[in-house]
């Protein structure tokens, strides 16, 4: 009897040992299947979870070689992208929750960079502390300017995206990285101080050097509120261009400055409704591309800044009224054109191309380059000096894009919001889409 009872208890014994074995196996695989959900924080913020970046795809689109998009589960949106050492970068910023932020709260915009092979191949991908604004290669990395909060900032990126070194502008008040140039084995950074009782806008520069031991310190205010166009070197200093527009009436101001003396401005009083969007040189001095109600009129200044000429380019108000003009090398988009200019400013050749809004312009010597948006769907317009022709794509919801031109091949980073022929594929939100156009075909 007690023989029985014995094997009885034992058989009791084995059985609630094999529910408690089920059970735990059960918590262990809950726990196992929410370790891989799509919500999970990766430990590691240098190598994201795999469905962040896809490799490239052959794209449906003919004028594509291949496509490929960047994404989480929110929006993403590009800054950048440009071409180093046979490799692709894409920059940007991004609000969405899958990535690891190291400890700071999720969901909030951080800037990111994602690097491919030539041929799209997925090679690191890598979320910052900070937003981005501009990325410029360096002959280590990379230099970014952007902001953590109401401090703007220069960070220096290794090839592999690697944060080595970083500086920020000490806010006394809310400041916008808005600028980053290299002149002379230096970092210039500009950001931008809104006053809020008058509204105006003051650029302050911090020149540092490659230690980021800042060097000196400008400021470059006026009366009107300021919007930087361009920084260019200029004799033995540099020159700053500016909007400078005040209420309906525009200013170009031109700075001229050194490392030492204090800037010495030059202004170009423009009129009523007229606003300089972009500043460059041509010929022996300078042009300004300025809108008037639509129109676009190039204002030429000589080596010494003074006003030359002026050339209208169109000749009657665009559809594109108030839409942002661009400039680069001798190319020059107007709003409805896009044009090759002479050394004296004048129209040589021209590529009719009116979308609702022009996102990005770029130039390589050869052709210009503008990205434009029509009904959300973007296309890209190609004005060369063998060819000239539009590139349609069928994106969903596009409100970004960012060019870059090779000499034998275009890249185009654009927001997009669904599933198309060219873009098959979406993680959530609006992904950026990537993709590499040939220029010799």
């Amino acid at each position: 009897m007690k023989a029985i009872l014995n094997k009885k208890q034992l058989q009791t014994v084995m059985l609630l040992s094999a529910v408690i074995f089920i059970l735990l196996c059960g918590v262990a695989y809950t726990v196992s299947t929410r370790t891989t959900t799509a919500n999970t924080v990766p430990t590691n913020p240098d190598k994201p979870a795999y469905t962040m970046l896809r490799d490239a795809r052959v794209s449906a689109n003919a004028n594509v070689d291949w496509e490929t998009n960047v994404g989480g589960s929110s929006d993403e949106s590009p800054v950048s992208v440009l071409t180093k050492n046979n490799e692709i970068y894409i920059f940007g910023n991004t609000s969405s929750s899958d990535y690891d932020f190291s400890g700071l709260e999720a969901g909030k915009t951080r800037g990111f960079g994602a690097r491919l092979s030539a041929t799209g191949r997925t090679l690191s991908f890598t979320v910052f502390d900070f937003t981005v604004a501009k990325a410029i290669p360096t002959l280590a990395g990379f230099a970014v300017a952007g902001n953590e909060g109401s401090a703007a900032g220069l960070y220096l990126l290794s090839d592999t995206l690697t944060v080595t070194g970083k500086t920020s502008m000490v806010p006394s008040q809310a400041l916008t990285a808005c600028g980053l140039y290299i002149f002379d084995n230096r970092y210039f950074l500009f950001a931008e101080a809104r006053n809020e009782i008058t509204g105006t806008t003051t650029l302050l520069l911090h020149i540092y050097t490659t230690g980021l031991t800042l060097e000196r310190e400008k400021t470059f205010s006026h009366t009107y509120g300021l919007k930087l166009l361009d920084v260019m070197p200029y004799e033995n200093g540099y020159i700053l261009a500016a909007d400078a527009s005040f209420q309906d009436r525009g200013c170009l101001t031109v700075a001229r400055f050194d490392t030492l003396t204090e800037p010495a401005y030059t202004d170009c009083n423009l009129g009523y409704k007229y606003t300089p969007t972009a500043f460059l040189p041509l010929g022996d001095g300078f042009a300004a591309a300025c809108d008037n109600g639509g129109n676009c009129e190039l204002l030429l200044l000589g080596h010494d800044l003074t006003k030359t000429d002026v050339r209208f380019l169109t000749k009657t108000p665009n559809a594109n009224k108030k839409t942002i003009f661009f400039a680069g090398a001798t190319y020059l988009y107007t709003g409805e054109k896009l044009h090759q200019l002479s050394d004296d400013g004048r129209s040589v050749g021209t590529l009719d191309y009116a979308p609702e809004s022009i996102l990005s312009f770029c130039a390589n010597g050869a052709a210009a380059f503008a990205a434009g948006v029509q009904n959300g769907k973007m296309s890209v317009a190609l004005l060369g000096k063998d060819k000239s022709k539009i590139l349609p794509f069928q994106t969903v919801g596009c409100t970004n894009a960012v060019l870059y031109a090779g000499a034998d091949h275009l890249l185009f980073a654009a927001d997009t919001h669904g599933v198309t022929q060219d873009c098959p594929a979406l993680f959530g939100g609006g992904d950026v889409w990537v993709g590499k156009i040939p220029l010799n075909a």
